[in-house]
């Protein structure tokens, strides 16, 4: 693919927080694409687009994973979370480009083009809402967080880096609401948009990097036992050297995932109330 010469993944490997430009640039191509093709339905079509435009060089990156994973003489943590802290920078600024990304348009674009294009991550709102009156304790956000992170590794497993479609689509989620609520809450306070969306992501961020780095170690343990499936003997060394090394990372997402669960219910609330928003 042509867009791959622009971020060709040795190099984004070596220089992650490029990625971050790679996930902005890919959203609002994908973003556009959608609006140009799907104009009824542009959603859904813009997080394929975006998401399909990645997969490529992500595929390359976790080949690289799994053969590093492959060469490791020994069972150390310490050299397991070294060895794969590239690509989880790179998942990480993906994710921030491909949420900023649609933060913008969720803040500039009047609320009717917002509610049209971003439909489906505009109807999670009300969704979200209910939610967090209902499973507001931490083994139901929890719960629900962990399908999540489940559906992450099998769909990497299954897909490579098909969990690349589940990231994006919780980035383009976030990034519409918290738009939203920024566009909103400006309105109603009188503050720059902008200043508000960037009160509102200090109050989330905590748990937002550590909810979502709970699915990229999940995306990452899938995808390199799916490549390690693929290239290697199933049972020889190598294979369980992979194995090893992934079923620590998923172990490791779990823990991630406890503590942004954790996080939100009894951290992200007061941040917002001393933030007064």
């Amino acid at each position: 693919m042509v867009l791959e010469k622009l971020y060709s993944a040795r190099w984004i490997e070596k220089k992650a927080r490029y990625s971050f430009l790679m996930g902005l640039s890919y959203s609002i191509l994908g973003i556009f694409s959608a609006m140009l093709l799907f104009p009824d339905n542009p959603g859904m079509a813009a997080i394929a687009f975006t998401a399909l435009i990645i997969l490529p060089s992500l595929n390359k990156l976790i080949n690289i994973e799994a053969s590093q994973a492959a060469k490791e003489k020994s069972f150390e943590l310490t050299d397991i979370l070294k060895n794969h802290k590239d690509i989880f920078k790179v998942y990480a600024f993906l994710f921030l480009g491909i949420m900023l990304a649609f933060s913008f348009f969720s803040v500039v674009w009047p609320s009717i083009a917002t509610s049209k294009v971003f439909a489906q991550q505009i109807n999670i709102l009300g969704v979200a809402g209910k939610a967090t009156q209902l499973n507001g304790w931490f083994a139901g956000i929890f719960s629900n967080n962990l399908k999540v992170l489940v559906f992450c590794l099998l769909a990497s497993f299954v897909y490579g880096s098909g969990a690349i479609f589940i990231i994006t689509w919780n980035a383009s989620v976030w990034g519409v609401i918290f738009g939203a609520i920024a566009r909103e809450g400006a309105i109603v306070s009188g503050q720059n948009p902008f200043i508000y969306f960037g009160l509102t992501l200090l109050a989330v961020f905590p748990h937002l990097i550590t909810e979502a780095g709970g699915y990229f170690l999940a995306a990452i343990s899938g995808g390199i036992v799916s490549k390690a499936m693929l290239v290697e003997k199933f049972g020889s060394k190598r294979f369980n050297r992979i194995l090893e090394d992934a079923l620590f990372m998923f172990f490791v997402a779990l823990i991630v995932l406890a503590v942004a669960a954790f996080t939100e219910v009894f951290v992200t609330g007061k941040v917002v109330r001393l933030l007064g928003l």
